[in-house]
């Protein structure tokens, strides 16, 4: 188990193998409830597909877990919109 510092204004830094793991980037959303003693922190569902940065600078596309199966032109469509 790892650890955190709570800041003095109640910001805690989520490690970078976690943030990593769940594709959470600045911005993101997440879900915080209290379950007996613990904090469990979760990410909010995404509403729509994403790309984000993986390992090595290469981009990955993130969709929501409710999503329909990705078409080769959707594809095409988001990436042309991507920066």
């Amino acid at each position: 188990m790892e650890t955190a510092t709570l800041s003095t204004k109640g910001q805690l830094v989520i490690p970078s193998r976690y943030r990593n793991a769940l594709h959470l980037q600045p911005g993101d959303q997440v879900a915080i409830s209290l379950e007996g003693e613990r904090l469990v922190i979760a990410p909010t569902k995404a509403t729509k597909a994403r790309l984000v940065t993986g390992r090595g600078g290469r981009k990955l596309l993130v969709a929501p877990d409710d999503a329909p199966p990705m078409t080769t032109e959707s594809v095409k469509v988001m990436l042309a919109d991507f920066p």
